[in-house]
């Protein structure tokens, strides 16, 4: 998050910068913060993080990869998203499968 930027602007500059894809109207999810949200870096930093989680179902724009950015890209199903992901992001992704289905 830059200086005088919101979470939704830095949302969008985030998702533009590592995929090329501009998004459309975003929905908040949640924000995640609190005990759960401490981490202890490999070089020995700890920190507390605060996460705020968005959707869209609109976007545009062609998908492309930078190298500096991510090491892939790829759409997927509910059904046939990889196992091995940081724990947090599979708890966004439940918590957005359970909003979802409701």
């Amino acid at each position: 998050m830059e200086l005088r930027e919101s979470t939704e602007e830095t949302a969008r500059r985030e998702v533009e910068e590592e995929t090329g894809l501009l998004l459309g109207e975003l929905h908040l999810l949640n924000v995640y913060s609190g005990a759960d949200q401490f981490i202890k870096a490999a070089n020995g930093d700890e920190f507390y993080v605060v996460t705020t989680a968005y959707f869209t179902r609109e976007f545009h724009g062609e998908m492309r990869r930078d190298l500096s950015e991510s090491i892939q890209l790829s759409f997927y199903p509910f059904s046939g998203i990889p196992q091995s992901m940081v724990s947090s992001h599979r708890h966004i992704l439940n918590e957005y499968r359970e909003r979802m289905i409701r």
